[in-house]
């Protein structure tokens, strides 16, 4: 026994050894190095979207029709007064919202400068030269696994951000985190997909799955230092419950 654990603790030592090989991220034998990214990024539209529209123009008393109110009372005449509200509207489960004068507009799977360019030309019709503010009030991404806080993010500050950003509000991947498999897990028109950004090496900036999209899933998977001590940790820790009872029993043996 007394030459089973200390070999069983080497070999644990060997299984967990992290070299900086597989822990540095953005790797090169040159620095500096340039990365462009292929992809811009423009957030889409999706079902169950809290969306914030205000329309403007040269006209704000005209503009004001699109604009949805809500009464308010006054406290000090006790009567009910028009007052302009923070304008949301929920993208329903078909992808249409209800907009005043407008009507039913399907607007799901459009990017916002697609849903502005839409809006312009119906308004258009009304209002000369509008102006529009368009903002995804409920942009959210999900980060679970190897990292030091996992899950939901709310992006109330804006809809652009990238898996380093998310990362790094997630206090970063733990000392176990696989950093050359990344997943990111995105649901588009229906359909789940999973791909996997390496970030040892900076092409990943190269990668659509650069910026994230609304709803996305970042996985962190354990590395190979990890599984391997969680399937050698049962063993040890019986060998070690094994050898502190023989230790008492002979302890005992000797009173």
């Amino acid at each position: 026994m007394k030459k089973i654990v200390p070999l069983l603790l080497i070999i644990m030592s060997f299984e967990s050894c992290i070299t900086s090989k597989n822990t540095v991220y953005l790797q090169s034998e040159n620095f500096p190095i340039s990365v462009k990214t292929t992809r811009p990024f423009e957030p889409v539209i999706k079902s169950d979207n809290i969306l914030s529209i205000t329309v403007s123009g040269d006209n704000p008393e005209a503009a004001s029709v699109f604009n949805l109110v809500t009464l308010n009372k006054n406290i000090s005449t006790d009567k009910s007064v028009n007052t302009p509200t923070n304008v949301t509207y929920l993208v329903d489960n078909e992808g249409f919202i209800e907009m005043p004068l407008l009507g039913k507009i399907h607007i799901a799977g459009l990017k916002k400068s697609e849903l502005e360019a839409l809006l312009k030309a119906r308004i258009s019709k009304y209002l000369s030269n509008p102006i529009l503010y368009i903002r995804i009030l409920n942009y959210r991404l999900y980060v679970v696994g190897e990292v030091n806080k996992s899950g939901e993010q709310k992006l109330e500050s804006g809809e652009r951000t990238t898996i380093i950003e998310a990362l790094s509000r997630a206090g970063d991947l733990t000392i176990n985190g696989n950093r050359k498999r990344i997943k990111v897990i995105r649901e588009i028109d229906g359909i789940t997909t999973i791909n996997t950004l390496d970030l040892t090496n900076p092409d990943f900036i190269k990668s659509e799955y650069y910026y994230l999209q609304q709803n996305d899933v970042v996985y962190v998977e354990p590395n190979k230092a990890k599984i391997n001590t969680s399937s050698i940790l049962p063993y040890a820790t019986a060998l070690s419950i094994i050898a502190s009872t023989i230790t008492v029993y002979f302890l005992v043996k000797k009173l």
